[in-house]
């Protein structure tokens, strides 16, 4: 056989190959799912991340026609939850509920046994939730700018609901764009943190809407601004941190679906697609008002985008403030 020939014969067998393999990836998406679906939320039972997650994988279960397991598997700042997805069968069925942490921990742990930018396949930022600053109901401060006024006079402190959370993350941000120093008073959750709070033991929180709100109602703390970019619904005459004279300053505490990097493209497309549908569906817009969630509903390739802009965003905050999480 000629050399013609034989480069003739291995293009067409590369050529037959790589045409089979795509036959099998459409076959496997138009299939898809062919078998059990779980939602992994690397989170405690019962938290917003919890009723998220189970609100999403209910409508995107009506969608297939089946149920889909959620499974809360809590520990390491969500990091055992995203380890398992990462790990899991690359074939669509396990999905992960990821927060703001996946992005913030690349820099808050000194090694991770994944790469979210590498090892998690993106479907689509599902929903931004705002973080509330909040002070003690008995407190003077009233404003953002007395919030600074206070600071500046001598010793304050803020709680947090542990190192690495959305609230010390926003506390951080906030201290470092607005050149002052707050002491950092870790609790072990929301609810010691805000018992402190009230009783005015501490000065200042940045808690989540989902905590703050019934707190604000009830009387026992005042909220002073929200994080976000847009004031929220639920605090229409409670400005942004930016509008309070901090231009720029914008934290959410976002809550995005991934999958295993090494599942199939057309799977992924096919995933991201149908949670987009199930996001659409108002009944989760009203269900969402529980923890103030906006829904987003991104593209694969925004949520891409907007992870890769979170982990340069959080190194820098985590590595000036020379904050190290657990090892």
């Amino acid at each position: 056989m000629s050399l013609l020939k034989r480069l003739s014969l291995i293009v067409a067998v590369i050529a037959a190959a790589t045409a089979t393999a795509a036959t099998s990836t459409a076959v496997r998406a138009q299939d898809f799912p062919s078998g059990q679906m779980r939602l992994i939320v690397p989170f405690a039972a019962g938290g917003a991340a919890d009723i998220i997650g189970r609100a999403i994988a209910e409508k995107l279960g009506a969608l297939y026609g089946r149920t889909i397991i959620v499974e809360n598997m809590p520990g390491a700042g969500s990091n055992i939850g995203i380890t398992a997805a990462v790990r899991a069968q690359p074939d669509g069925h396990t999905l992960v509920l990821a927060s703001v942490a996946v992005a913030a921990n690349v820099a808050l742990f000194k090694s991770l046994p994944f790469d979210p930018l590498k090892d998690l396949a993106p479907l689509t930022l599902a929903l931004e939730t705002p973080n509330v600053v909040i002070v003690p109901a008995i407190s003077d401060v009233k404003t953002i700018p007395d919030l600074l006024a206070h600071v500046k006079k001598g010793s304050s402190s803020y709680a947090s609901a542990g190192i690495g959370s959305s609230l010390h993350l926003a506390a951080e941000l906030f201290k470092q764009q607005a050149g002052v120093d707050i002491t950092h008073v870790p609790y072990r959750g929301s609810s010691p943190a805000l018992t402190d709070l009230i009783t005015g033991r501490i000065d200042v929180m940045f808690d989540n809407a989902s905590t703050a709100l019934p707190q604000v109602q009830g009387g026992k703390v005042r909220a002073i601004a929200v994080t976000t970019k847009d004031r929220i619904a639920q605090l229409p005459d409670v400005p942004t941190v930016a509008e309070s004279g901090l231009p720029g300053y914008e934290m959410s505490n976002w809550w995005a679906l991934y999958v295993t990097a090494k599942t199939p493209p057309a799977v992924v497309a096919k995933l991201s697609a149908d949670l987009r549908k199930a996001l659409a569906d108002p009944e989760l817009a009203k269900r969402f008002d529980d923890v103030s969630g906006r829904i987003v509903a991104s593209s694969a390739e925004e949520l891409a985008a907007h992870t890769a802009r979170e982990v340069k965003k959080w190194e820098r905050v985590v590595e000036s403030a020379g904050i190290r999480a657990s090892q």
